[in-house]
Protein backbone atom coordinates (compact mmCIF):
# COMPACT_ATOMS: atom_id res chain seq x y z
CA UNK A 1 0.00 0.00 0.00
CA UNK A 2 1.30 3.43 -0.97
CA UNK A 3 2.18 6.02 1.66
CA UNK A 4 -0.79 8.22 0.70
CA UNK A 5 -3.22 5.30 1.05
CA UNK A 6 -1.78 4.42 4.44
CA UNK A 7 -2.27 8.01 5.60
CA UNK A 8 -5.85 7.97 4.31
CA UNK A 9 -6.62 4.78 6.21
CA UNK A 10 -5.11 6.18 9.41
CA UNK A 11 -7.32 9.26 9.13
CA UNK A 12 -10.34 7.05 8.49
CA UNK A 13 -9.70 4.74 11.46
CA UNK A 14 -8.90 7.60 13.85
CA UNK A 15 -12.00 9.54 12.85
CA UNK A 16 -14.27 6.51 13.22
CA UNK A 17 -12.94 5.81 16.71
CA UNK A 18 -13.43 9.45 17.73
CA UNK A 19 -16.92 9.65 16.19
CA UNK A 20 -17.98 6.52 18.08
CA UNK A 21 -16.41 7.65 21.36
CA UNK A 22 -17.35 11.37 21.36
CA UNK A 23 -20.14 11.63 18.79
CA UNK A 24 -20.04 12.90 15.22
CA UNK A 25 -21.27 16.42 16.02
CA UNK A 26 -18.89 16.87 18.95
CA UNK A 27 -15.85 15.78 16.94
CA UNK A 28 -14.36 18.54 14.79
CA UNK A 29 -11.85 18.21 12.01
CA UNK A 30 -9.40 20.01 14.29
CA UNK A 31 -9.92 17.32 16.95
CA UNK A 32 -8.98 14.70 14.38
CA UNK A 33 -5.94 16.70 13.28
CA UNK A 34 -4.79 17.07 16.90
CA UNK A 35 -5.16 13.33 17.52
CA UNK A 36 -3.14 12.57 14.39
CA UNK A 37 -0.61 15.37 14.91
CA UNK A 38 -1.05 16.31 11.28
CA UNK A 39 -1.83 19.44 9.28
CA UNK A 40 -5.02 20.64 7.64
CA UNK A 41 -3.33 20.32 4.26
CA UNK A 42 -2.68 16.65 4.86
CA UNK A 43 -6.31 16.06 5.84
CA UNK A 44 -7.87 18.00 2.98
CA UNK A 45 -5.62 16.25 0.50
CA UNK A 46 -7.70 13.12 1.19
CA UNK A 47 -11.10 14.43 2.36
CA UNK A 48 -12.90 17.66 1.52
CA UNK A 49 -15.17 17.62 4.60
CA UNK A 50 -16.16 15.79 7.77
CA UNK A 51 -19.31 14.65 5.97
CA UNK A 52 -17.29 13.01 3.19
CA UNK A 53 -15.17 11.34 5.85
CA UNK A 54 -18.25 9.83 7.50
CA UNK A 55 -19.56 8.65 4.13
CA UNK A 56 -16.24 6.90 3.48
CA UNK A 57 -16.39 5.28 6.92
CA UNK A 58 -19.86 3.96 6.07
CA UNK A 59 -18.70 2.56 2.74
CA UNK A 60 -15.69 0.91 4.37
CA UNK A 61 -17.84 -0.68 7.08
CA UNK A 62 -20.26 -1.90 4.44
CA UNK A 63 -17.40 -3.46 2.49
CA UNK A 64 -15.88 -5.15 5.54
CA UNK A 65 -19.25 -6.37 6.79
CA UNK A 66 -20.32 -7.86 3.48
CA UNK A 67 -17.02 -9.69 3.21
CA UNK A 68 -17.75 -11.49 6.48
CA UNK A 69 -21.30 -12.29 5.38
CA UNK A 70 -20.27 -13.71 2.02
CA UNK A 71 -17.66 -15.89 3.72
CA UNK A 72 -20.54 -17.79 5.36
CA UNK A 73 -22.41 -18.43 2.10
CA UNK A 74 -22.03 -21.94 0.64
CA UNK A 75 -23.66 -24.01 -2.09
CA UNK A 76 -24.38 -26.89 0.30
CA UNK A 77 -26.64 -24.60 2.37
CA UNK A 78 -30.28 -24.09 1.28
CA UNK A 79 -30.69 -20.94 -0.80
CA UNK A 80 -33.29 -19.52 1.60
CA UNK A 81 -30.83 -19.84 4.49
CA UNK A 82 -28.13 -18.07 2.48
CA UNK A 83 -30.63 -15.32 1.65
CA UNK A 84 -31.41 -14.95 5.35
CA UNK A 85 -27.72 -14.70 6.18
CA UNK A 86 -27.32 -12.02 3.52
CA UNK A 87 -30.29 -9.87 4.50
CA UNK A 88 -30.16 -10.19 8.30
CA UNK A 89 -26.38 -9.89 8.37
CA UNK A 90 -26.40 -6.76 6.24
CA UNK A 91 -28.84 -4.86 8.44
CA UNK A 92 -26.66 -2.46 10.49
CA UNK A 93 -28.62 -3.14 13.67
CA UNK A 94 -26.91 -6.20 15.12
CA UNK A 95 -23.91 -7.20 17.18
CA UNK A 96 -20.71 -5.26 16.70
CA UNK A 97 -22.49 -2.77 14.45
CA UNK A 98 -24.34 -1.32 17.46
CA UNK A 99 -21.50 0.95 18.57
CA UNK A 100 -21.35 2.38 15.09
CA UNK A 101 -25.14 2.63 14.81
CA UNK A 102 -25.43 4.51 18.13
CA UNK A 103 -23.06 7.11 16.74
CA UNK A 104 -24.85 7.23 13.40
CA UNK A 105 -28.43 7.64 14.68
CA UNK A 106 -28.14 11.31 15.74
CA UNK A 107 -26.58 12.08 12.34
CA UNK A 108 -29.80 10.99 10.64
CA UNK A 109 -31.45 14.21 11.86
CA UNK A 110 -28.71 16.42 10.46
CA UNK A 111 -28.89 17.88 6.92
CA UNK A 112 -26.27 15.39 5.74
CA UNK A 113 -28.05 12.43 7.35
CA UNK A 114 -30.12 11.44 4.33
CA UNK A 115 -27.07 11.36 2.08
CA UNK A 116 -25.02 9.39 4.60
CA UNK A 117 -27.57 6.61 5.07
CA UNK A 118 -28.32 6.50 1.34
CA UNK A 119 -24.62 6.08 0.63
CA UNK A 120 -24.37 3.27 3.19
CA UNK A 121 -27.39 1.50 1.67
CA UNK A 122 -26.03 1.90 -1.86
CA UNK A 123 -22.68 0.44 -0.83
CA UNK A 124 -24.35 -2.61 0.74
CA UNK A 125 -26.51 -3.20 -2.31
CA UNK A 126 -23.61 -2.83 -4.72
CA UNK A 127 -21.53 -5.39 -2.86
CA UNK A 128 -24.29 -7.91 -2.16
CA UNK A 129 -26.52 -7.77 -5.25
CA UNK A 130 -24.70 -10.35 -7.36
CA UNK A 131 -24.68 -12.90 -4.54
CA UNK A 132 -28.37 -12.23 -3.90
CA UNK A 133 -29.22 -12.83 -7.57
CA UNK A 134 -27.18 -16.04 -7.52
CA UNK A 135 -29.03 -17.38 -4.47
CA UNK A 136 -32.41 -16.50 -5.96
CA UNK A 137 -31.48 -18.35 -9.16
CA UNK A 138 -30.32 -21.34 -7.11
CA UNK A 139 -33.53 -21.19 -5.07
CA UNK A 140 -35.51 -21.29 -8.31
CA UNK A 141 -33.68 -24.49 -9.28
CA UNK A 142 -34.28 -26.16 -5.91
CA UNK A 143 -37.92 -25.09 -5.74
CA UNK A 144 -37.42 -22.80 -2.73
CA UNK A 145 -38.34 -19.70 -4.76
CA UNK A 146 -40.21 -18.90 -7.93
CA UNK A 147 -38.93 -15.69 -9.53
CA UNK A 148 -39.17 -14.98 -13.24
CA UNK A 149 -36.70 -12.09 -13.02
CA UNK A 150 -34.08 -12.74 -10.29
CA UNK A 151 -32.17 -9.50 -10.98
CA UNK A 152 -35.22 -7.27 -10.58
CA UNK A 153 -36.44 -9.31 -7.60
CA UNK A 154 -33.08 -8.96 -5.86
CA UNK A 155 -33.09 -5.20 -6.40
CA UNK A 156 -36.62 -4.91 -5.00
CA UNK A 157 -35.71 -7.04 -1.97
CA UNK A 158 -32.77 -4.80 -1.17
CA UNK A 159 -34.96 -1.70 -1.39
CA UNK A 160 -37.25 -3.30 1.20
CA UNK A 161 -34.40 -4.36 3.49
CA UNK A 162 -32.89 -0.88 3.49
CA UNK A 163 -36.23 0.81 4.02
CA UNK A 164 -36.84 -1.58 6.93
CA UNK A 165 -33.71 -0.71 8.92
CA UNK A 166 -34.01 2.99 8.13
CA UNK A 167 -37.63 3.07 9.35
CA UNK A 168 -36.60 1.20 12.49
CA UNK A 169 -33.90 3.80 13.12
CA UNK A 170 -36.22 6.74 12.51
CA UNK A 171 -38.87 5.30 14.82
CA UNK A 172 -36.28 4.83 17.58
CA UNK A 173 -35.03 8.40 17.09
CA UNK A 174 -38.58 9.77 17.26
CA UNK A 175 -39.31 7.90 20.50
CA UNK A 176 -36.00 8.79 22.13
CA UNK A 177 -36.50 12.47 21.33
CA UNK A 178 -39.90 12.19 23.01
CA UNK A 179 -38.20 10.68 26.07
CA UNK A 180 -39.50 7.12 25.72
CA UNK A 181 -37.96 3.75 24.94
CA UNK A 182 -39.21 2.00 21.82
CA UNK A 183 -41.34 -1.09 22.36
CA UNK A 184 -39.52 -4.04 20.69
CA UNK A 185 -42.90 -5.58 19.86
CA UNK A 186 -43.66 -2.52 17.72
CA UNK A 187 -40.40 -3.01 15.85
CA UNK A 188 -41.09 -6.72 15.47
CA UNK A 189 -44.45 -5.91 13.88
CA UNK A 190 -42.80 -3.42 11.54
CA UNK A 191 -40.09 -5.92 10.61
CA UNK A 192 -42.76 -8.56 9.98
CA UNK A 193 -44.39 -6.45 7.28
CA UNK A 194 -41.11 -6.19 5.41
CA UNK A 195 -40.33 -9.87 5.93
CA UNK A 196 -43.69 -10.87 4.43
CA UNK A 197 -43.12 -8.53 1.47
CA UNK A 198 -39.75 -10.14 0.73
CA UNK A 199 -41.37 -13.58 0.95
CA UNK A 200 -43.98 -12.53 -1.59
CA UNK A 201 -41.34 -11.20 -3.97
CA UNK A 202 -39.45 -14.49 -3.74
CA UNK A 203 -42.62 -16.63 -3.72
CA UNK A 204 -41.06 -18.19 -0.62
CA UNK A 205 -43.01 -20.07 2.10
CA UNK A 206 -44.59 -17.98 4.84
CA UNK A 207 -42.17 -17.51 7.75
CA UNK A 208 -39.12 -18.61 5.77
CA UNK A 209 -37.44 -15.18 5.58
CA UNK A 210 -35.66 -13.79 8.65
CA UNK A 211 -34.55 -10.18 9.20
CA UNK A 212 -34.44 -9.61 12.98
CA UNK A 213 -35.92 -11.61 15.84
CA UNK A 214 -37.41 -10.32 19.10
CA UNK A 215 -34.27 -10.93 21.19
CA UNK A 216 -32.20 -8.88 18.75
CA UNK A 217 -34.75 -6.06 18.79
CA UNK A 218 -34.88 -6.05 22.62
CA UNK A 219 -31.09 -5.79 22.81
CA UNK A 220 -31.12 -3.06 20.16
CA UNK A 221 -33.70 -0.85 21.91
CA UNK A 222 -32.17 -1.32 25.37
CA UNK A 223 -28.67 -0.41 24.27
CA UNK A 224 -29.72 2.59 22.22
CA UNK A 225 -32.00 3.86 25.00
CA UNK A 226 -29.17 3.57 27.54
CA UNK A 227 -26.72 5.30 25.20
CA UNK A 228 -29.19 8.06 24.29
CA UNK A 229 -29.96 8.81 27.95
CA UNK A 230 -26.28 8.91 28.80
CA UNK A 231 -25.58 11.35 25.97
CA UNK A 232 -28.53 13.53 27.05
CA UNK A 233 -27.27 13.57 30.66
CA UNK A 234 -23.80 14.58 29.48
CA UNK A 235 -25.32 17.46 27.49
CA UNK A 236 -27.23 18.68 30.54
CA UNK A 237 -24.15 18.49 32.73
CA UNK A 238 -22.11 20.30 30.09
Amino acid sequence: MKKGEIKKQVILQTAEAMFCRNGYEKTSIQDILDALHTSKGSFYHHYVSKEQLLEEICRTRAKNGTGQILAGIADNIPAVENINRIFSGAMPLNGENLTFLRMLLPVFNLPEGRQVRAGYADALTEMMLLSTVKEIERGNETGEFFCTDPQHTAEMCWLLVHDCWIRICMLIIKNEQAGSETDPAELLSLTGHYRHSVERLLSAPFGSIRLMNLDELIRLTEQIHYYWNRQYSMKKEG
